[in-house]
């Protein structure tokens, strides 16, 4: 078995450590899957974006995910970026070029899930909920999301 799927196997297991260290060494990855200098780049859009200077950041990523199509967590932060704004539409594209690349990306899964859930779309949003349990059964908020959608489906 490989280093990410290892990580994949961990990301379930009963021991909160183990889960924690998985999910962080797959972030790592993820942020550095083109490099230094891109992985620069994508956490200087990250900061603008903590800075709530949505903007510039929208900016920035889009630069980068123009520079590198193949980038999937600038894609990433850019759907991050789009769901803030309350723009879901372009969030969901964004998710799905993650997902295309990484289709185990669970913050992918949980923001494609988010977004589904403010377009009201519910039963779309319960079964990707659903798959983003299936790579982290230990994540809570998507059992939360998946209750909060079924409460609207009646």
């Amino acid at each position: 078995m490989d280093k990410t799927g290892q990580l994949l196997e961990d990301l379930k297991s009963e021991d909160p450590a183990v889960r924690e260290k998985a999910t962080r060494d797959l972030w790592i990855i993820w942020h550095r899957q083109e490099g230094i200098e891109l992985e620069r780049e994508l956490n200087e859009g990250t900061e603008l974006m903590d800075q709530q200077k949505h903007d510039e950041a929208l900016i920035a990523f889009q630069i980068l995910v123009e520079k590198c199509p193949d980038f999937s967590e600038a894609h990433n932060k850019l759907a991050t970026l789009l769901f803030m704004m309350g723009q879901y539409d372009e969030a969901v594209k964004e998710c799905d070029e993650v997902l295309r690349r990484i289709p185990y990306h669970f913050g992918a899964l949980n923001g494609l899930g988010m977004c589904l859930y403010e377009l009201k779309r519910f039963e779309e949003a319960i079964l990707t909920f659903q798959l983003a349990l299936e790579v982290q059964p230990y994540a809570l908020i998507n059992r939360t999301y998946i209750a909060r959608c079924r409460a609207n489906l009646n």
